[in-house]
């Protein structure tokens, strides 16, 4: 039997995003609803991996009935994120990818370079040949411009190492969208298929609507979450947007409170994702014409673009 993994979600428990002066939370997910997401799917495992915290994994553990839950966190690094996946506790972030890795596997778990060659999260780039890494990302579907995951593709045929995919998912209807393929249908299984090198992978890529509906529904919990706060009801939840809300000021609330509203206008949401799509694709052009070289053509990453797979 031929299962399938999505190695790479997020929840609300990611924290908090910033784009020059604006901050917002990096995913919207409740823990609960990655999990409904992944039995829709028809995935056997899903791996929640927040940043720098396994808080929304452990939730979405509990809430698990036919999908396998594994526990998993994206560590920030000095030297860019690093996923690691089976993990007990949490790993502390701001240490080397070595010093992280060894941590990683000292707790029984694997370590995965995410996003290898993005030109948007901090990634190992080619200082993952020098890694004990048990894996590589190769198809990250958030990574609409089709860019970082070609470059990915070329640079890293034939290492070592598990070759995986996945959603990256910041909102529910994302999950799934990548995918790991391995022999079995349970987390240990994929365990020993990712330690044995002996994974694939495969997905489409996450449509401009759901770019698009995910800004939508991030604007939504804002404003949701600021009018409790002015209203005095109790905080939601104990995710860190909730906190920081709650704890700021009433003018600067109220400021966030007028932008979420002028931002839900109709012609405000789409054009802002129409712009954010161009500027991520043409940071990801110039990025992927450094990587592999003055005379290349874009060709190959535009030709991916919508579905790819292996193995």
């Amino acid at each position: 039997m031929v299962g399938r993994a999505d190695l790479h979600t997020h929840t609300k428990y990611s924290g908090m995003s910033k784009l020059r002066f604006l901050r917002f939370p990096d995913a919207v997910s409740e823990p609960k609803d990655v999990v409904s997401s992944a039995e829709r799917r028809g995935l056997d495992v899903v791996c929640v991996t927040d940043h720098d915290t396994i808080k929304g994994a452990k939730k979405a553990a509990r809430e698990s009935s036919g999908v396998e839950v594994v526990i998993g966190e994206e560590v920030s690094t000095s030297d860019g994120e690093i996923i690691g996946l089976y993990l007990s506790e949490s790993v502390p972030r701001d240490q080397t990818a070595e010093e992280t890795i060894d941590r990683i596997h000292e707790l029984g778990g694997v370590a995965i370079a995410p996003h290898p060659f993005s030109a948007h999260c901090s990634s190992v780039a080619e200082k993952l040949v020098d890694l004990d890494l048990d894996g590589v990302e190769l198809f990250n579907a958030f990574h609409r411009d089709g860019y970082a995951n070609d470059i990915a593709q070329k640079r890293c045929e034939g290492l070592p190492m598990a070759m995986t995919g996945g959603s990256d998912a910041h909102a529910p209807m994302m999950v799934g969208d990548g995918y790991t393929t391995f022999d079995g249908a349970t987390g240990e299984e994929l365990r020993r298929a990712i330690l044995n090198g002996k994974t694939g992978f495969g997905g489409q890529y996450t449509t401009f609507r759901d770019f698009v509906w995910l800004t939508t529904m991030m604007t939504l919990n804002l404003q949701r979450t600021i009018w409790s706060s002015l209203l005095g009801a109790d905080m939601p939840d104990d995710s860190s947007c909730s906190r920081e809300i709650f704890e700021a000021r009433a003018i600067t609330r109220l400021i966030g409170l007028a932008g979420t509203m002028i931002f839900l206008l109709p012609p405000v949401t789409l054009t802002a994702g129409v712009i954010a799509d161009k500027l991520h694709r043409s940071r990801s052009k110039l990025k992927w014409k450094e990587l592999v070289g003055p005379g290349s053509t874009d060709a190959t990453a535009y030709d991916t673009i919508g579905l790819t797979g292996k193995g």
